[in-house]
């Protein structure tokens, strides 16, 4: 019993780190992985074996995705529209541009000079000089955009959905024929669904992966006229809420919550379910070629050297890092019983703190009065869900999200 509540003790005090973005370049040794909890780009040399924290700008905002074009040049993007660009595979991080939106979720490069960056609150970044300038486009859809694709340097494809939500209406494709200057609506849902990721194979043939709010189901659509109608494509039964896609050839893999990745060799028309060490949410992947990619999520890095077939989670050397997360938390009696307090530094100005289970269910929505902000604030949780029921014994991660920081911590609810 003591060995236990020890082992406890220390789950309870541990962060988990949120890989949110990550890519390969196309030697299959160099890549990035972007961290959304704090201000943290690790990168490899060996394919992914091993990861190393890189230095970045004082005060650069948190990262949402990173892509590269060569394993020289890379490009972050993330909080308030902020983008990093490398020219010496990471050495050096300067930043482009920052200001693009509230944040900044996608970024893709054609080549060295024609790149884009999707945001909230219907923005798109464009630029065609590597970065050196960016256009803030603005669309008049006030979405959450989540996905880009473009197949040459005018025709692209992006994608809207808001996650954690039960708004309607927000699944939406849209396309541009001008490079991203301007866009119109292909495709738009009524209902719950959400889209997170597009790939287009040319002109006509592209496929959109998301997720349903209402059952945290896989959605995989496809359509062969460039958008003018959409084909429902079968997921695996055990794949659930897709936020990424990547193809290689007619070679593609999506990843999503609870730890899914499933893979088509068929250009999306068929899609298999591949295991791998992952239970938490996977929001990213990336292939290099048909047998080497990359996959990270909720605290979890995962590389495959055949195709999927076999992944492997990696090993981090994040601890070194002087930008690695600040705790802004206190939670005691934890492990707990029948409550837990949560105290907040008085320095973080938030207003709410969300409870998720492992499986990466929101189960509570907690409301911090803004009247707090000036001393520690402590907020109760009584172990139950937003409708009242008592929550089953196991282990639960606080999530706070501000401007100044993402953090999280865990709670052990026993019997």
């Amino acid at each position: 019993m003591k060995f236990i509540f020890s082992m406890a003790l220390i789950v309870s005090t541990l962060f988990a780190l949120n890989y949110h973005g990550c890519t390969l370049a196309p030697d299959n040794l160099h890549g990035w992985v972007a961290c959304l909890d704090s201000v943290l780009i690790l990168k490899t040399t060996d394919g992914g074996m091993t990861w190393q924290p890189q230095s970045v700008p004082i005060n650069t905002k948190r990262f949402f995705d990173v892509t590269c074009t060569d394993n020289q040049n890379a490009w972050t993007c993330g909080v308030l529209g902020e983008i990093l660009h490398t020219t010496d595979g990471g050495a050096n991080w300067f930043g482009q541009v920052i200001g693009l939106s509230k944040y900044a979720t996608r970024i893709e490069f054609y080549d060295l000079n024609y790149g884009w960056a999707v945001c909230g609150d219907g923005a798109v970044g464009r630029t065609t000089d590597g970065g050196g300038y960016w256009d803030n486009i603005f669309l008049p859809w006030l979405y959450e955009f989540y996905g880009v694709s473009f197949i040459d340097t005018m025709s692209g494809w992006i994608v809207a959905g808001y996650p954690d939500s039960m708004l309607t209406g927000q699944g939406l494709v849209v396309k541009s024929t001008n490079g991203g200057i301007n866009w119109d609506s292909v495709y738009q849902v009524s209902d719950y669904k959400d889209f997170f990721d597009v790939h287009f194979f040319n002109l006509l043939e592209g496929i959109v992966v998301g997720g349903d709010e209402t059952d945290t189901s896989a959605i995989i659509i496809r359509t062969t006229n460039g958008g003018l109608s959409w084909d429902i494509i079968a997921a695996p039964t055990n794949a659930y809420y897709l936020r990424a896609v990547d193809f290689v050839d007619n070679n593609g893999w999506a990843v999503g919550r609870f730890g899914t990745i499933i893979y088509t060799s068929d250009a999306g028309n068929t899609w298999t379910f591949q295991n791998n060490p992952s239970t938490t949410t996977l929001f990213d992947v990336d292939f290099s070629d048909r047998q080497h990619g990359i996959a990270c999520g909720q605290d979890i890095i995962l590389i495959t050297s055949n195709g999927g077939q076999t992944w492997i989670e990696t090993s981090i050397n994040e601890h070194n890092n002087n930008n690695t997360c600040i705790p802004y938390l206190k939670i005691y009696p934890n492990p707990s019983k029948s409550f837990c307090n949560i105290e907040i530094n008085p320095n973080l100005s938030i207003n709410e703190i969300k409870i998720y289970d492992v499986s990466g269910r929101l189960v509570k929505n907690l409301m911090v009065p803004s009247s707090y902000f000036l001393v520690p604030t402590i907020i109760t949780w009584d172990g139950r869900d937003n409708n009242g029921n008592k929550s089953s014994t196991g282990i639960y991660t606080v999530v706070i999200d501000t401007k100044q920081t993402n953090q999280r911590a865990k709670i052990i609810l026993l019997e």
